[in-house]
């Protein structure tokens, strides 16, 4: 089949999707073309970003994702695509549209949501006009694919009970070499540092009680009022190598209760601290649910070789069990479908 994937180009969670739906596709011979945004170029990355602030300091969402979704639908019957795949809200509006294929929006998040919990938008009339642009495409789409269940549940509890709902559960890709042990151990925080939901408070208090290095990686430099110890950006995955646990701070809430960093610690056998908040942190081997008041008694149980070597193993089972080629293969049955 001829399939079309719509997203960013940005690195992150919807990227990675995108790239392990055009990789799993491809393996199954189907033909997969990208449209990303922005693009390689200069001028395209300015005029994409430009429109994008505009959209958001004017509450001219609405505006910007049916500019895009003309243009989109224009190029898609232009090439007669059977099966259009939509990765996240901005990019998924022309699905709404009557494109003569099959349609297929992965919710990663939710973004009216994601504005009103971030708390810096306070126009609630612009936040329900996305809310409502967002309920189209759930509605419109003939699948909607969830990367967790609690997403679906919430997008069910208080959006729309759809009966197109899919969950197709967020993967990672195993690593043949596992992370080695070193003691004393090192920690890192690996992914974005903007968004309310990483939690830098919390990721401050951690660095200020932790007799153990905790290393912070990510593309925008943290204010320095947290202080940190920001590493910059990590160019691979590889850096893990160089450490013991992975840190996961997310924001506690009704909204976030799953983490897509956690699966990229697993994947190298590196056991992953999560928050005793969030539902991922009793639902995957490999990874150990902690607090503020019990972080560091957490690490001195499981810096122990003998300890911390049996939860490496459980974490790259783990990963194995998730490995993307496995949690992709109901897509293929509802392409067939």
């Amino acid at each position: 089949m001829k399939i079309a994937i719509i997203g960013t180009s940005k690195m992150g969670g919807g990227y990675v999707r995108i790239m392990a739906y055009k990789n799993f596709l491809e393996s199954k011979n189907h033909h997969v073309d990208l449209i990303q945004f922005p693009s390689g170029s200069y001028e395209s990355k300015i005029c994409f970003y430009y429109q994008r602030a505009r959209a958001r300091l004017r509450g001219h969402e609405k505006w910007a994702m049916k500019k895009l979704a003309d243009m989109l639908e224009k190029r898609i019957k232009e090439q007669s695509y059977d099966v259009v795949i939509g990765v996240e809200t901005p990019f998924s509006y022309v699905l709404t549209r009557e494109l003569g294929c099959l349609k297929i929006f992965s919710c990663e998040t939710l973004e009216a949501d994601e504005l009103y919990f971030s708390k810096k938008v306070g126009d609630l009339e612009r936040i329900h006009s996305f809310r409502e642009m967002e309920q189209e495409i759930l509605m419109k789409s003939d699948y909607v694919v969830f990367p967790w269940e609690t997403t679906e549940n919430y997008t069910r509890k208080y959006i729309w009970d759809g009966n197109n709902f899919v969950t197709l559960r967020y993967g990672c890709y195993p690593q043949n070499k596992t992370v080695p042990y070193f003691f004393p151990v090192s920690i890192i925080s690996l992914g974005s540092l903007w968004g309310y939901w990483t939690n830098k408070e919390l990721l401050s208090s951690l660095t200020s009680v932790s007799p153990y290095v905790i290393h912070v990686y990510g593309r925008v430099k943290p204010q320095r009022k947290y202080h940190l110890n920001y590493r910059g950006f990590a160019k691979s995955l590889d850096i893990f190598y160089n450490y013991q646990f992975g840190l996961e701070t997310v924001s506690k809430g009704v909204f976030r209760l799953h983490s897509s960093r956690i699966m990229s610690y697993i994947a190298y056998g590196l056991p992953a601290l999560s928050p005793d908040w969030m539902k991922f942190s009793y639902e995957l081997k490999g990874v150990v649910p902690y607090n503020e008041n019990n972080f560091v008694d957490i690490i001195d149980e499981y810096s122990d070789r003998d300890r911390w070597e049996t939860l490496s193993r459980e974490a790259h089972q783990q990963a194995r069990e998730l490995d993307w080629r496995i949690t992709l293969k109901p897509l293929e049955k509802l392409i067939e479908k």
